[in-house]
């Protein structure tokens, strides 16, 4: 039973939900993180689909940052990145070793390892060399935090923690409407308008089908589909997550309306853009920055980062050729808008639109992007007949 898949994880949810505010009135405010911590170990004991495999992972991620920066402390954080990320790497990989009797991917896959990694990663990326190990229950909730175990927001630990922290406080009935209200939104963008633009919309042609009408048709109503269901997971985990008492990330602002590559990702899933320029780009940058031979091209600087960022991102999502030509499109996307904001700087006006009116200026922007990232996410919906 995957979370927000069917009527029985709603059911488990909303007890938990009572359960933790019953711990309001019973129980001490620092036992809070230990009822959550039982709730978190419940479900995923219970009804999570390889349950083992994701408490090694914990276990497994919490001793290797615990020895590469408290006992080894490694000088180049990158030995401990790739040590964090070696279970991701392997199963993304889809290593198959003939000679044993199992695959990787069957030993230490399960629904959410990627988004499990990412937070183990940034994690270590903020973690002070030599610094205290984190609280493990904290840690723990972290990970496991039931509402966002399948498919995100990408939280932060320092956010988490000091949401945790005011735990029982949180549970308060202004905080429930609040998430009562983002619930119903995330259940009627996943239950009622993506099941209507999946059945009546996205499937009016076949996939397979190499006529431009067909095509069209499949890339527009694929973003509306993709937006509508994805967001309605996130929503859905903001609203459970405030009537829990933590605060999860807002990951969807209306990306339909994005001016440009930059405005996209600051609207269409938010917490992995963030992740991504943080502990990726800015890191990238920085390494190219230092050297002496690539000091007078900032520009070319900026932008292969860019390109090699989203080439990560695609990667994330697998070794597919659509998933990784996806995220190089995106790069493109972003590079090119990177030039062009440098070159208006540099003529100090701007160089496409020049003196065309503002508003105007603003919906064809709107209605540029819109359509780039279209055509970016069909090719990364794999229904493209051509690849």
């Amino acid at each position: 039973m995957l979370p927000f898949s069917t009527v029985e994880f709603f059911i488990f949810i909303f007890a938990f939900i009572l359960i933790l505010a019953a711990g309001k009135y019973m129980l001490a405010a620092s036992h809070y993180k230990y009822l959550l911590f039982f709730l978190n170990a419940f479900f995923l004991l219970l009804v999570y689909p390889k349950p083992w495999h994701f408490l090694i992972l914990i276990l497994f991620s919490y001793s290797s940052t615990w020895l590469a920066s408290v006992v080894f402390r490694f000088k180049k954080k990158i030995w401990g990145i790739l040590l964090l990320l070696l279970p991701l790497l392997l199963v993304k990989a889809d290593i198959r070793i003939e000679s044993y009797p199992f695959e990787f991917n069957n030993l230490l896959s399960f629904a959410g390892l990627s988004y499990a990694s990412f937070r183990i990663m940034g994690y270590y990326m903020d973690k002070a060399p030599g610094s205290k190990m984190p609280d493990f229950f904290s840690y723990f909730n972290f990970l496991a935090f039931t509402p966002t175990l399948l498919i995100g927001p990408i939280d932060r630990f320092a956010h988490y923690e000091a949401s945790e922290r005011n735990g029982f406080l949180n549970i308060n009935s202004e905080n429930f409407i609040s998430g009562w209200n983002s619930f119903v939104k995330g259940i009627v963008f996943k239950y009622i308008l993506a099941e209507l633009v999946d059945r009546y919309w996205l499937n009016l042609y076949p996939a397979s089908s190499k006529d431009m009408l067909a095509m069209s048709n499949g890339m527009y109503a694929y973003y509306f589909y993709l937006f509508f269901d994805f967001a309605g997971y996130s929503f859905m985990a903001m609203g459970i997550g405030k009537m829990m008492g933590i605060d999860v990330p807002l990951n969807f602002s209306n990306p339909f309306i994005a001016l440009n590559p930059q405005d996209f990702w600051r609207r269409f899933h938010i917490s992995l853009g963030d992740w991504l320029k943080d502990y990726f780009f800015t890191p990238l940058y920085m390494f190219f920055t230092r050297k002496k031979k690539l000091k007078p091209y900032p520009l070319a600087r900026q932008n292969v980062s860019l390109v090699l960022t989203f080439l990560l991102m695609g990667c994330w999502n697998g070794f597919k050729f659509n998933f990784i030509l996806s995220g190089f499109i995106f790069g493109v996307y972003s590079a090119l808008h990177n030039t062009y904001l440098v070159q208006c700087r540099k003529a100090d006006r701007d160089v496409v639109f020049g003196n065309l009116n503002p508003v105007f200026v603003k919906y064809l922007s709107i209605f540029i992007m819109f359509n780039l990232a279209a055509f970016a996410l069909y090719i990364f919906s794999g229904r493209c007949p051509f690849l």
